[in-house]
């Protein structure tokens, strides 16, 4: 309880000792006249093909862990990572209406090569993988209808940190609470037809294929050390066939300052056996330096007598009247639980260095357990960025964070943009 306390400390210092914004005056410009120079060009012919992408160095230290009581268990104390990770994105424009897309993930870990005696067991994955996370092809069908056609990622809803309505893509929860929503998402083959309309934007989707959020894997401190218990939380994924495709619709608008969007879809609940009809509702409104949110789905669940059906609610705002930060609650009503997530952000050094802390926690009261992460971004140059901080886990009457308490660490990172 200390530490949650803490972290709700944190947030009102830091946010009290920044500038509030508020006080900022118009100075004259003071421009001299100037003698405007024309200065002929030649037009240059844009690429049909664009190349980018990163390379990422990242470690992480746990100071928490004990010794394992059986000499054939993981010893998770020390180093728990040596990675090398790379993000590749490919564009090419196929003629005026249609372009390619195609991302490429993919990583290794030096840890358990470098730490072998430690590691008894591997996890499945976590050693190295590569994931071709969206390929697809985008073009126009008329003026106002575009498709896009492939394994691609769509958002749905308002939050920033819970997802309510936002469905349709899994995620990589194999190391949960070290990185934001917006970089776990995992691509989905999908078709997708946009037809806009006004200030309306119109959404009709099947899905083709029934991917399933990645858990973490038996050898990974995230995972029960039971083996049988481990494996038994993950599910196999349905088949890819014409019988399995889900389908969305989706309906949304920017009016004056707020933004409303309309949700259906018939799909595979994430790491289930089951389908379900979401029929959702988000809403966004920008009240002076506020933004406030809203999402509600409910879930019908209705293939299976096992389990009842569902709505889920969320409320929350964000206020951006800090110079340089912002900060926000979000609380939501998920799965017959209560989530909390309280976030702050500010930037130092002309915007080269961003704090950003971050509180996620369950139950009414915060008796179920969550967690803790504060880090520090700094761009050393537009192409090199380093990272580290801190993430603490707190257990509590949750099972899962219970059995994660002692998974507390120091990470850093050094990322390479090309």
């Amino acid at each position: 309880m200390f530490n949650r306390l803490l972290v709700i400390g944190v947030f009102v210092v830091g946010s009290l000792c920044a500038d509030d914004g508020f006080d900022d005056e118009f100075e004259e410009d003071g421009f001299d006249d100037e003698t405007i120079e024309i200065v002929q060009t030649t037009s240059v012919k844009k690429s049909d093909h664009s190349f980018k992408g990163s390379v990422t160095f990242s470690t992480s230290y746990n100071y928490k862990h004990h010794q394992p009581v059986n000499n054939t268990n993981n010893d998770f104390r020390g180093i728990s990572s040596a990675k090398i990770s790379s993000d590749i994105e490919y564009k090419y424009n196929i003629d005026d209406n249609y372009k390619l897309k195609s991302t490429l993930k993919l990583h290794k870990d030096f840890i358990y090569d470098l730490r072998d005696d430690n590691y008894k067991t591997t996890p499945k994955e976590y050693d190295q993988d590569i994931d071709i996370n969206e390929l697809y092809i985008q073009g126009e069908l008329s003026n106002n209808t575009d498709i896009t056609i492939g394994r691609q990622i769509v958002v749905w809803g308002k939050s920033d940190n819970i997802r309510v309505t936002d469905i349709l893509n899994p995620l990589n929860n194999t190391t949960p609470g070290m990185v934001d929503i917006e970089d776990l998402r995992l691509g989905t083959t999908m078709t997708k037809i946009d037809h806009f309309y006004d200030k309306w934007s119109f959404s009709g989707i099947l899905l083709h294929e029934n991917r399933y959020s990645n858990l973490p894997q038996y050898g990974s401190d995230f995972a029960p050390s039971n083996q049988v218990m481990a494996n038994s939380l993950s599910v196999d994924e349905p088949t890819n066939s014409i019988k399995n495709t889900g389908f969305a619709l989706s309906a949304k608008a920017e009016l004056n300052g707020q933004d409303i969007a309309l949700y259906y879809s018939n799909k595979y609940v994430d790491n289930t056996t089951y389908r379900s009809n979401m029929a959702g509702f988000a809403y966004n409104k920008v009240i002076d330096s506020f933004l406030l949110k809203t999402e509600i789905a409910h879930f019908d669940n209705y293939d299976s007598s096992s389990v009842d059906k569902k709505t889920d609610a969320l409320v929350g705002f964000e206020y951006n009247g800090i110079s340089d930060g912002s900060i926000s609650l979000e609380v939501a009503n998920k799965d017959e639980n209560i989530q909390y997530a309280l976030r702050f952000t500010q930037s130092y050094l002309n915007q080269t260095l961003d704090f950003t802390a971050l509180a996620n926690f369950y139950g009414k009261e915060l008796e179920d357990g969550g967690l803790i992460r504060v880090w520090f971004d700094y761009d050393i140059d537009d192409s090199l960025q380093t990272s580290f901080g801190i993430v603490d886990y707190q257990g509590g009457d949750k099972q899962n964070f219970e059995m994660i308490k002692d998974n507390d660490r120091l990470f850093a990172s050094l990322k390479y943009s090309f």
